[in-house]
């Protein structure tokens, strides 16, 4: 018996080291993400994404009008003692409206150039933060908006800080549209928030990891998604089951706007419509017909800016 019980511990020893390493190698894989502007600027990005994040190719208006505005880094210590960074593009004279412009996976603030330029062009003074690990962010490890928007909350009593009467607007892409979602379910939001636009944000990121489990990795869920919750977990991240932006818009009180590609495979259509009717706030969604992931504001440029530009405008 004593022989059984040591060849039992031993193989679920085995199996515990096996099971942590698999779930050390799969969350350095999804999440150590320490993307500067340079790498975004220069498009260096591993193959098996590039085809969702390559964006500016094209050097656009925006990105040109970004250039000239050359915006200086913007560095914050926010209420965890750490340090937010940001680059702010005031208008000349005052303003009174805010955008807080929220960038994707593999992003940073110099990829939302597009809707910065469209929200400055409205006399928005616009924030552009980097999330956690992104851009000019210092930590290792992304969070995929769990605690990113922490970071959001405080750039919004930022602003209140320097404008009690700011009216401030959300709007972010992809792990930024999660972000957005992720901030508007918290309960102890100012006012001056008034409304917010999620641009193919996903349900959770257990939903979405799952399928790109099986879609971009050819594995299944169980056992490797575990293990990297286990190993996130143990390291003091965050809980992929926790990190769930659909439970989040069903505590939201701030009136949103989904938009999504119908053409979306990487985060799949189907979630605006679970997103949008989990939502208790005002709402509206917007489908983009023949699109692809967070590509809508390059597609159909006019549906997409006129759309929010309507939807800005009700609540600001």
């Amino acid at each position: 018996m004593k022989k059984v019980a040591k060849t039992v511990l031993k193989l679920a020893a085995g199996s515990a080291v096996a099971y942590l390493a698999i779930g050390e190698a799969i969350y350095e894989r999804l999440l150590n993400r320490k993307f500067t502007e340079f790498n975004n600027l220069s498009r260096v990005v591993e193959p098996d994404i590039i085809k969702f994040y390559d964006k500016n190719v094209d050097y656009t208006e925006a990105d040109a009008w970004y250039v000239t505005m050359n915006p200086e880094d913007t560095v914050v210590v926010n209420s965890k003692g750490k340090n937010m960074h940001a680059r702010i593009l005031m208008q000349k004279e005052y303003s009174d409206k805010w955008a807080i412009v929220i960038h994707g996976y593999t992003s940073c603030s110099r990829g939302m150039a597009d809707q910065a330029f469209f929200f400055y062009k409205k006399g928005f003074n616009v924030i552009l933060p980097d999330l956690i690990s992104f851009g000019a962010d210092e930590q290792k490890y992304c969070t995929m908006g769990y605690h990113d928007k922490d970071y959001i909350k405080d750039w919004i009593k930022y602003i209140v800080n320097l404008d009690s009467e700011a009216k401030i607007a959300l709007l972010g892409v992809s792990m930024g549209s999660a972000t957005t979602m992720l901030t508007t379910g918290e309960e102890d939001l100012p006012s001056n928030l008034k409304c917010a636009v999620a641009d193919c944000g996903y349900t959770s990121v257990w939903e979405e990891y799952s399928i790109q489990c099986k879609e971009t990795y050819k594995i299944p869920a169980f056992p490797f998604m575990n293990a990297a919750n286990t190993v996130s977990k143990l390291r003091g991240n965050f809980d992929f089951k926790k990190c769930s932006p659909i439970k989040a818009v069903a505590c939201s009180k701030t009136p949103t706007l989904f938009i999504h590609g119908e053409e979306d495979t990487f985060v799949p259509y189907s979630m605006m419509d679970k997103l949008y009717n989990a939502c208790t706030a005002e709402k509206e969604k917007l489908p983009i017909p023949g699109t692809a992931h967070a590509d809508s504001c390059w597609t159909q440029p006019e549906l997409y800016y006129s759309a929010i530009d309507r939807f800005v405008d009700k609540y600001i």
